[in-house]
């Protein structure tokens, strides 16, 4: 009977955690990113020294100038 109880509260838990996991983009506005600079990114959503790059089926991202990885523009 106890397993029976635990797997319930820790089904509840998780439930519980998905909802506040689902909330999070509604109560902060993670459209106003920023670059690590602290300015904010370009019309691409490129940051300086970045450049919004076509890498075909990848679609769109911000590569650096010089080498180096790259990563989809901040929205």
């Amino acid at each position: 009977m106890k397993k029976y109880i635990f797997i319930i509260i820790s089904f509840f838990l998780g439930f519980c955690l998905g909802l506040v996991v689902d909330s999070l983009p509604k109560w902060f506005n993670f459209s106003d990113a920023l670059c690590l600079d602290g300015t904010q990114p370009d019309k691409n959503g490129c940051c300086e020294g970045e450049l919004y790059t076509d890498m075909g089926d990848l679609g769109f991202n911000c590569c650096p100038e010089v080498g180096g990885d790259c990563f989809p523009p901040i929205k």
